[in-house]
């Protein structure tokens, strides 16, 4: 069971309500509270805060939800210069469960979809909106990025790999020499010999010294030139996936647009300010202020304020409901406009950004090969060095003669191979370590680039399991309802080149034609809403986040039919909220009475 404590939320003043598990009936007359009672519950769960949603009058309101498990949200309202400002906890906290919410849970007179049915508009941004907030091209960025360095640890891996091959080799190498040096100073403990030139056993080993180090060189710049080979590889293979769309025209055409966006706007602006000043003289019955009147028996004659000929009230009428569809006609395309323009600026973002990354990378790439070039030099001069040594060492080897003198260095090499055999098998202990990552990396790999893809192809499942559920939905309808049209689906309309959709169209089927929304009943376009939106519902699992359905202005549809509907859509939520009149009846389910809240309209009788 839930707990509401409002205060000042639209027309409810003060006001406590139990919200039970199953259908929640707020059945009450007009004025009494019932829609503000949805508000309410729309604010604190975390739905959009609209400029009405304070109590006419007052600067601060307050709802507190507590639910049965003890958790306690609460936000407070208050008024600002902009608009009306929502503080607090809400219910739902993150932004794409409160955007399902908004279009698949809130069945309200603010529901995006019940709107975008009755005027016959594409539904796919809306059922696609949930996916913009979870900004679904930065977490493929984010995955490539983490993919990139997975492969790039599988290089390393690899890399380890083959110079594990190498260094068993040299170890298979150095033992075998070790073996040899331990044979030969075995077979002179027998043997006796003359003294050698001091000199050439001083030279021999110094020779041996600088072989060492040249040959320690030698294996760091074999590392180094390794190590910049591989990040040179990262680096390109970076660029080559990096695809830069060359529009030179782009800036023009987002020039253009803003320009006409800002000219639409301040000629709307403008007809707007004419239908207010007009609208304002009407409903405040002020012609007398602008014009003179005739009154007659057939009706009021007035002169024209702006071309002085004569016309009626109704004419007038008229003529403003005309300019009202200009203003909402403009309205709609500035919308439009605002909207390509945002996508242009996001586009011209993006190939900015790409291009940028792309060069950053190629002056990296550059600085990279200019260092490639001298650790190569520096490696081939090592290596020239070691054979001029390895050279220097043989005739020095051949100089030293006596037994004493080359027991002395074979034990010398010994100890030297032993320690260098020592270095290189704890190398190999290293390196199977890192080969040993070689599954894991691999596995890694493959999740990321599933991840990915499932992140691609996401807008489209969660787009052909709307279309899915629209139509499972539409078959419950059609039995419940037994509405004048036999069926309706939504059409999907793609890109030709990517297999994208472009476009999801409603279309609806009466006696097997084709026919246009307009031509249904206001209950049938309702329902069509319903379904709409309950297919977004599925597709996104609202369910899970959600735990309410909100229902109201419900005037399109009878009593009966209203009935039908709370049935149809109780089961799929732990909470139904529906406002009715009492004429509705009674509801399978609690009644909520609004007869002991405060309401705007109890003050207004009062002041009457």
């Amino acid at each position: 069971m839930w707990h509401l404590d409002i205060r000042n939320v639209a027309g409810i003043r003060a006001g406590t309500t139990e919200l039970h598990p199953g259908t929640n009936a707020v059945q009450a007359g007009n004025w009494q509270g019932k829609t503000s009672l949805v508000t309410a519950l729309r604010t604190v769960l975390g739905g959009e805060v609209t400029p009405n949603v304070l109590t006419d009058g007052e600067t601060q309101g307050h709802v507190r939800l507590t639910t049965d498990g003890g958790e306690t949200y609460e936000v407070d309202l208050r008024a600002t210069d902009d608009g009306v400002a929502r503080g607090g906890e809400t219910y739902l906290t993150e932004r794409p469960n409160r955007i399902c919410a908004e279009l698949f849970a809130f069945f309200d007179e603010h529901n995006e979809i019940r709107r975008a049915v009755r005027a016959g508009e594409d539904l796919t941004p809306l059922l696609t909106r949930p996916l913009d907030a979870e900004d679904l091209d930065a977490q493929v960025a984010e995955l490539r990025a983490e993919r990139r360095r997975a492969e790039s640890e599988l290089d390393r891996v690899t890399e380890a790999t083959a110079e594990l091959r190498k260094e068993r080799s040299r170890a298979e190498r150095l033992e075998r020499e070790l073996s040899g040096k331990r044979a030969e100073l075995a077979d002179l403990d027998d043997e006796g010999g003359e003294t050698s030139d001091p000199d050439a056993r001083e030279a021999l080993e110094e020779a041996r010294t600088s072989s060492e180090r040249t040959q320690q060189r030698i294996d760091r710049q074999e590392r180094q030139v390794e190590s910049i080979e591989s990040e040179l590889a990262e680096k390109r293979a970076e660029v080559a996936e990096i695809e830069v769309d060359e529009e030179p025209d782009l800036r023009e055409r987002l020039a253009a647009k803003r320009d006409r966006l800002s000219t639409l706007e301040r000629e709307t602006d403008t007809l707007q300010t004419l239908y207010n000043a007009n609208r304002q003289v009407l409903d405040r019955d002020q012609l007398d202020l602008v014009s003179e009147i005739d009154r007659q028996v057939t009706g009021d004659v007035v002169s024209c304020w702006v071309c002085d000929t004569e016309t009626t009230r109704e004419a007038v009428e008229s003529r403003l409901a005309d300019l009202a569809e200009v203003v909402a006609d403009r309205r709609e395309r500035a919308t439009e406009l605002r909207e390509e323009t945002e996508a242009l600026e996001a586009r011209r973002d993006r190939i900015e950004e790409r291009r940028d990354r792309r060069a950053e990378l190629e002056r990296q790439i550059s600085t990279l090969q200019s260092r490639l070039d001298e650790r190569q030099a520096d490696l081939a001069a090592s290596r020239e060095r070691r054979e001029e040594l390895e050279a220097d060492i043989e005739a020095l080897e051949a100089a030293v003669e006596t037994t004493d003198e080359r027991r002395q260095t074979l034990e010398a090499d010994v100890v030297r191979l032993e320690t260098k055999l020592e270095t290189v098998n704890d190398r190999i202990a290293e390196l199977e370590r890192q080969a040993d990552e070689r599954t894991a990396i691999e596995a890694r790999i493959d999740r990321l680039g599933t991840e990915i893809e499932s992140l691609r192809s996401r807008r489209e499942r969660t787009i052909e399991a709307a279309r899915s559920a629209f139509d499972t939905a539409l078959e419950d309808v059609v039995d419940a309802f037994e509405p004048s049209f036999e069926t309706a689906r939504l059409d999907r309309h793609t890109d030709p080149d990517t297999g994208r959709t472009e476009k999801l169209e409603l279309v609806v089927a009466r006696d097997g034609r084709e026919i246009s929304v307009e031509r249904l009943s206001e209950g049938e376009v309702e329902l069509l809403g319903f379904i709409a939106a309950l297919a977004g519902y599925e597709a996104f699992d609202v369910a899970e986040q959600v735990p309410c359905l909100l229902l109201d202005e419900l005037g399109g549809l009878d009593s009966d039919h209203v009935h039908t509907l709370v049935e149809y859509l109780t089961d799929r939520t732990e909470f139904l909220v529906t406002t009715a009149y009492p004429e509705a009846g009674v509801f399978d389910g609690h009644t909520v009475s609004p007869d002991e809240w405060a309401v705007v309209s109890d003050t207004e009788e009062t002041v009457a």
